[in-house]
């Protein structure tokens, strides 16, 4: 089963429609616009699922092999980029889901244990207990929520991300 290759088109007047307005340096190492990067989203929103293909629409008098390989390759590095920071994102809310979790059953088997073994007098069993069942129990759930959800909006992020930095990008001139 072949997946569907899904068409975002956009147009372009200059190549800074790419680039940042506020950034003085020279094409190849400015700034990605944020106007444009949101477009993309947006535009990737309304599309069905698979593969992309971004079209771009520019005057004939921008036509320029070399251009057109600066641009494709700082939206892929861009979008790659941008992937790995949302995979490291995601990655660090489930680190701390675990983490929640560990706190949570240290608070569970501390009081447990010692109720168990007497270690201490039954009021200050029952005071810790006040303290640490809640709080066991709060990190528990909390680190299953962190780690089974890990935000769907990061993960959404990184599978834009991801099918834009493999997005084939085609440039088409009209005269």
């Amino acid at each position: 089963m072949s997946e569907k290759l899904k068409e975002i088109s956009i147009i372009l007047d200059v190549w800074d429609d790419i680039f940042s307005d506020f950034d003085p340096r020279p094409l190849d190492e400015r700034a990605l616009s944020e106007d444009f990067i949101t477009e993309l989203k947006k535009r990737y929103r309304e599309t069905a699922k698979g593969s992309l293909l971004i079209s771009f629409s520019a005057p004939k008098a921008l036509k320029d092999e070399k251009s057109e390989q600066m641009v494709v390759q700082r939206l892929k590095q861009y979008f790659k980029y941008r992937a790995l920071q949302v995979g490291r994102e995601i990655y660090n809310m489930r680190k701390k889901g675990v983490i929640f979790i560990l706190v949570g059953v240290c608070f569970l088997s501390s009081i447990t244990l010692m109720a168990y073994f007497s270690i201490i007098s039954t009021l200050i069993i029952k005071i810790l207990e006040i303290l640490l069942v809640p709080l066991g129990w709060f990190g528990i759930w909390e680190g299953f929520s962190k780690i089974v959800n890990a935000s769907p909006t990061f993960s959404q992020e990184e599978t834009l991300f991801r099918k834009l930095s493999t997005a084939k990008y085609q440039f088409n001139y009209e005269t």
